[in-house]
């Protein structure tokens, strides 16, 4: 199919209307090449072309709880389960996430109370508490959802807040820890 794509070029002061009929591979090709032309000439480019279709650096994480766990008082819940590490960012062992680059970061985190249980705990970046999650006591759900700015290297993770409780999970994962970059 062919279609007769109008493509307006300002090229300094003179606005040129180019018309074709090529197909989309051909024009996005055309288009490319006549765009690195012009940042040639303008000064804004190196010897090597550019390319419109930059990859979007992708970090996401998402880790969740196999099982009940008793958790210690001012203790990080490190949830075992990870389903999603891209990045890199996410620790199983330490229950911690730390940024990988600077940017916008939605961070999530569901937590399950155990039967007749409470469970108190805190989303933390960098040692500062930022939200809390409290279910309520035995098989409720409480969840925390933050938008945080944060540098390279920052950290974030769930903290109980005081004694020994019981957070809940089993195999449909009840209790889980997540968080994606949305800009930087």
């Amino acid at each position: 199919m062919f279609r007769t794509p109008v493509i307006f070029l300002i090229l300094w002061t003179q606005m040129v209307k180019v018309e074709s009929t090529c197909d989309t591979e051909l024009q996005n090709g055309l288009f490319q090449d006549l765009l690195n032309m012009m940042l040639k000439i303008k000064g804004l480019s190196s010897a090597e072309p550019t390319n419109c279709n930059c990859k979007k650096i992708v970090i996401a994480f998402t880790a969740s709880l196999s099982t009940n766990k008793n958790i210690g008082s001012h203790e990080v819940v490190k949830f075992d389960k990870v389903w999603t590490n891209e990045g890199k960012g996410y620790d199983a062992n330490s229950g911690i996430f730390t940024a990988p680059s600077k940017g916008f970061y939605q961070i999530t985190a569901t937590i399950m109370s155990a039967n007749g249980k409470n469970f108190h705990s805190s989303l933390l970046k960098n040692n500062e508490k930022t939200v809390g999650v409290y279910p309520g006591r035995g098989h409720y759900t409480g969840s925390a959802n933050i938008v945080l700015k944060l540098k390279k290297g920052d950290r974030v993770y769930i903290k109980h807040r005081s004694d020994t409780e019981e957070i809940y999970s089993d195999s449909d994962h009840w209790s889980m820890f997540s968080g994606f970059l949305i800009s930087e």
